[in-house]
């Protein structure tokens, strides 16, 4: 994603140490520490390589989700170590939060959000990182910080010389962000400001949240003397964390998603094409459409077969998913193994429980990789993995990793075996490191 300045108010932070609570994490007696204490620090690195923004924020909670301390890391020289009794613990990590633009909430909590302001956009992007740790002895936590927000800017050609004003609206978006990384999820909308530059109206990079959706509405609004135009499009897919996405085009012949914006930290562009939808007449009211993303997923007969106009092919896009093999049951019907659109990097021992809450779409059931289908990935994909990356990225998914010099490794065999592109080899996880978890289903197409 792309850096803008942040500008942080540690008054802010160190205030909210009051919501944490009364616990104390160590009581002493006679000089003596009890409850077994060990020691846990952590180690800070970033997804992708992106610039870490100090300060930091580091937040702990127990087992029953209580905040029991909160620390601020002012640079990368001052580490983050504490002795704390035996037990379970969840520390997260912040970064972007700024006092003008997010309200913190008054019960710190893991599912508690912070929210913005107004807008519903920002212009600071928020890092987050988040691991559970079994506390039994001293122990080293290695924590990634990733990009909790997609980054959005535009630039819009060919309007009216007469045009007073141009604005983008953007649904449907998240207001928030909780400390556990779930989104709002509650379908708000923002409306992003242009301003006029030799010829060209060009917004602000601006930093969102993201809402599970199959489709983002886009609306470019246009105020002229005689009456107002909205123009409006669709893309077909949700915009996703971590990725930056610059519309440019003209009101004539539609939106692109230019590849041309980068910057250190973000995941390549998405390059998509859009053409104009419809144009909506002005509304006065300021109401805008009752156009809303439906719920539910894709059409099921309450198992795991799901309808289609046609079968996919082998190594194609279905439904936002990858398929990556598919077995044909009859001229009708076939079995497939979908790819997840998403992937998560955690520690292993967190695999099997995000796995069982995991759904997109309305599919649920998800696993990883056997250690049989492991190899066979790596070996059809191992001399040609920047080709299944660009599909990948052209659709709006998640791409595969594989950095030795990060030890980029991916889970499989039910999160008790790892598997990486630069290695042959499969091997048992470790309990001081993360991995890449990427969803993977067997479901059966059927043609309606």
């Amino acid at each position: 994603m792309r850096y803008i300045k942040c500008y942080y108010l540690p008054i802010l932070l160190s205030l909210l140490v009051c919501s944490c609570g009364e616990y104390k994490l160590e009581e002493e007696a006679d000089g003596v520490i009890e409850d077994n204490p060990h020691t846990v620090q952590v180690v800070t690195r970033s997804d992708n390589n992106a610039p870490i923004h100090y300060p930091l924020t580091v937040y702990l909670f127990n087992e029953q989700g209580q905040c029991v301390g909160q620390e601020i890391i002012a640079d990368e020289s001052v580490a983050y170590s504490r002795k704390l009794s035996e037990g379970k613990y969840t520390i997260v990590l912040l970064s972007g939060v700024t006092e003008d633009e997010y309200f913190m909430p008054i019960d710190i909590a893991p599912g508690s959000y912070i929210t913005l302001k107004e807008s519903n956009f920002a212009q600071a992007p928020i890092q987050i990182a988040q691991t559970q740790v079994n506390l039994t002895k001293s122990t080293t936590v290695q924590m990634t910080l990733s990009y909790a927000v997609a980054s959005v800017g535009f630039v819009i050609n060919e309007v009216p010389a007469e045009a007073t004003q141009v604005s983008v609206g953007i649904s449907p978006v998240s207001s928030g962000i909780a400390f556990d990384g779930n989104y709002k999820e509650d379908k708000q909308s923002c409306t992003v400001p242009c301003v006029k530059e030799d010829g060209q109206w060009i917004s602000e990079t601006v930093y969102i949240f993201p809402n599970e959706s199959t489709s983002t509405h886009l609306s470019v609004q246009i105020e002229l003397p005689d009456g107002n135009k909205t123009y409006g499009y669709t893309y077909q897919a949700a915009l996703r964390a971590g990725y930056p996405y610059q519309f440019t085009g003209n009101i004539k012949d539609g939106i692109i998603l230019n590849g041309e914006f980068q910057a250190e930290g973000w995941r390549p562009v998405v390059d998509v094409e859009f053409g104009i939808s419809e144009v909506i007449p002005d509304n006065p009211d300021g109401g805008g459409t009752d156009e809303e993303e439906p719920d539910g997923g894709i059409e099921s007969d309450g198992t795991d077969t799901y309808f289609v106009s046609e079968l996919p092919e082998a190594e194609s896009i279905w439904e936002g998913f990858y398929v990556w093999r598919t077995e044909n049951v009859s001229a009708t019907e076939c079995e497939a193994l979908i790819l997840s659109p998403d992937q998560l990097e955690l520690p292993a021992t967190q695999g099997r429980e995000e796995l069982i809450n995991y759904e997109v779409s309305g599919i649920e059931g998800w696993r990883v990789f056997t250690k049989e289908e492991a190899k066979d990935f790596i070996a059809q994909y191992v001399d040609s993995l920047d080709d299944l990356n660009e599909l990948l990225l052209e659709n709006g998914l998640a791409i595969f990793y594989c950095n030795e010099e990060e030890g980029d490794r991916y889970l499989c065999n039910n999160c008790l075996s790892s598997f990486a592109f630069w290695s042959s080899s499969i091997s048992v996880v470790g309990s001081k490191r993360s991995y890449f978890l990427r969803p993977v289903k067997t479901v059966r197409l059927k043609v309606r």
